[in-house]
């Protein structure tokens, strides 16, 4: 739905003015309407309100309709100005016209109105579109000679004589002056085979004969143009226009022609390089490594045979084998070859490892090939070994293939580095999670032989806290972390004294607190040392219950950590089922209904839900005992 028409009346008479409207409103004609009656409010309503139109009076206090007209013409010159006045003769209606109103009505014969104004309109939508129409063809001409003057590609249009054999030089573009070298002074109206005498030996004079002919486009393969005075290869599009002329759009293509060369030269090893880097993701040790970048390098670059040599430990200045790949009968040589100290020596190989610098050469024939490239593989300024690849042809190994086979051994470096940086530093993890776990131990039978009643509660707990874990679906790293904090959650209690850990009977109120104490105390004891879990959290909130009901802080739901809700859950299940000096064990029935019935409320439904399934699938098996009723269930 289109938006209503902006009307502007300028009308000292409110009744007029409303007169005007009604009519246009009887006409079907939607609108809204600003009436101004003054200079001032006219040229603000003109900035403001934007008018679509315009109906004014001519007679107005303080200035007249023509000068009405005349500000309307200098701040809005489109839009349509209409009098609509009691009186005007003819002689001031021709000069309204000749200054820019569009129309002039009578006030006794308002019924014209809307007629006047649908045609003012139409006229101004007529004017509109024909002054959009210009300039977007202003613009498209512009924009062909801006396209046509910086296209990167040379665009010569010829005219054909009537004969249609020979063509005249009718416009060239900037880029045809820089591929030639020829002003366009040199070029525009002149014969083409005068200006380039070579072009019948590329084809392209038949082909402006053909398609000047038939009117049908062709392209012409790159072909080398000599004349004496420009040598080049050529590519050319040829086009017929509706004129008559032909056009040829044609780049000079010797660079990308050349460049194919060397593409083709070098695709072979680019290939190489990316198989090779692929290995170097993949592999897992150093001999894999090797042999699968030899392997890429015969297979994918096709060189007829790698070699990667180490220096021998047992013979200074001898070599040995890392890794080599090829056919059985250069292989066989290359191991014939290698045991000859002195001719290794004096090789390519031996001069790279010594040097430590690549060469290129012919030092070294294996298998019928006398070229080689030898590639010292450094490493923090030592040579670690020898990277030697033999190809075929005296100029087998040019620059580029030189500098693309010096980053593969780059690679390769970083490949070895990295492998042996792994091994060594998966040696020194084994080394520090042994470590770790026997210390974690040591630090489980310390609070147990404070505790003897509760020997194995930790590690019970743990391996229980674990298997919740794993039937969460949680990641093995978290559920390692969640069995180390299962082991020392108690470790708290080894400032308890051993009595009351011990004590047989009930604990008086201040016994219990020093026991409850027992959190705190772990969190502490581990809160300076660097874990990649958060085990002292897990032990500070181990005895905390959703609902808020825990000890020390009284946290609620998921304030509490994960592991802290799992650990919560099986500390309960594994102390009511196991003895204590208090009390007989109750029983993993007892247990199991324990935490069903605080579930949601002291224990996270999820993991109750977690353990009851462990335990009753029998994944899990703690101590178990007839309970008793009435036994009091305390879990510190």
């Amino acid at each position: 739905m289109s938006e209503p028409l902006r009307l502007l009346l300028v009308e000292d008479s409110p009744t007029d003015a409303e007169l005007n409207e009604r009519e246009l409103r009887k006409a079907g004609i939607a609108f809204v309407a600003l009436r101004v009656d003054q200079e001032r409010t006219l040229v603000a309503a003109l900035d403001g309100f934007q008018p679509d139109l315009i109906l004014a009076d001519y007679h107005l206090p303080g200035f007249d309709g023509l000068r009405a007209l005349a500000i309307c013409r200098e701040h809005a010159p489109t839009i349509p100005f209409i009098f609509v006045t009691g009186a005007m003769g003819e002689e001031l209606a021709v000069a309204s016209i000749k200054a820019g109103a569009t129309d002039y009505i009578l006030k006794d014969r308002l019924a014209r109105l809307p007629a006047a104004v649908s045609r003012a309109l139409e006229e101004r939508g007529a004017r509109t579109r024909h002054t959009q129409a210009q300039t977007a063809l202003r613009d498209s001409e512009e924009r062909y000679h801006q396209l046509f003057e910086t296209m990167g590609s040379g665009v010569a249009i010829y005219r054909p004589d009537p004969t249609g054999e020979s063509f005249t030089i009718a416009s060239v573009n900037r880029a045809v002056e820089r591929i030639e070298g020829l002003a366009r002074a040199d070029l525009l109206g002149r014969d083409l085979e005068t200006v380039f005498p070579g072009v019948a030996a590329i084809g392209l004079l038949e082909a402006l004969r053909r398609v000047a002919r038939t009117g049908a486009a062709e392209q012409l393969t790159p072909a080398l143009y000599r004349d004496g005075r420009i040598s080049g290869w050529r590519e050319n599009r040829v086009y017929r226009l509706g004129t008559g002329e032909v056009v040829a759009l044609y780049e000079d293509v010797t660079e990308r022609i050349e460049r194919e060369v060397r593409i083709r030269r070098l695709n072979r090893t680019l290939r190489t390089l990316s198989a090779c880097n692929q290995d170097l993701v993949r592999a897992r040790c150093e001999e894999d490594l090797l042999q699968s970048v030899c392997r890429d390098l015969v297979e994918v670059g096709l060189y007829p045979l790698v070699w990667v040599a180490y220096p021998d430990p047992d013979g200074p200045g001898g070599l040995r084998t890392g890794a080599a790949h090829g056919g059985q009968t250069a292989l066989r040589e290359l191991a014939q070859w290698a045991r000859d100290p002195e001719q290794v020596r004096a090789s390519l190989t031996g001069r790279a490892l010594r040097d430590g610098r690549t060469l290129v050469g012919t030092a070294g024939q294996v298998a019928g090939v006398d070229t080689d490239i030898a590639l010292p593989l450094i490493h923090d300024r030592e040579v670690l070994g020898v990277l030697t690849v033999w190809a075929a042809g005296a100029e087998a190994f040019d620059g580029e293939e030189v500098q693309l086979l010096e980053e593969l051994a780059a690679d390769l470096v970083h490949g070895i580095a990295a492998v042996r940086t792994t091994l060594e530093r998966n040696r020194y993890l084994g080394q520090v999670g042994q470590a770790m776990r026997g210390t974690v131990a040591a630090l489980t039978r310390t609070v147990e032989m404070r505790d003897p009643y509760t020997a194995g509660h930790q590690q019970r707990v743990a391996a229980l806290a674990a298997a919740v874990g794993r039937a969460m679906g949680l990641a093995e790293r978290q559920v390692e972390g969640l069995y180390f904090g299962g082991m020392i959650h108690d470790i708290g209690k080894i400032a308890v004294p051993a009595e009351i850990l011990s004590k047989p009977s009930r604990l008086t109120p201040i016994e219990y607190q020093l026991i409850q104490q027992h959190a705190a105390t772990g969190s502490q004891i581990l809160a300076d040392i660097e874990f990649p879990w958060p085990l002292a959290q897990m032990i500070l909130q181990h005895h905390e219950r959703i609902d808020g009901s825990g000890y020390p802080h009284g946290l609620h739901g998921e304030a509490m950590l994960l592991e802290s809700r799992i650990l919560a859950v099986a500390d309960v299940v594994e102390a009511m089922s196991s003895h204590r000096p208090y009390r007989i064990a109750l029983g993993m029935q007892m247990a199991l209904a324990e935490i069903e019935r605080g579930k949601g409320t002291q224990y996270d439904p999820q993991v109750v839900a977690a353990c009851v399934q462990v335990i009753r699938a029998g994944d899990m098996r703690l101590p178990e005992a007839a309970g008793f009723a009435g036994a009091e269930v305390v879990a510190l």
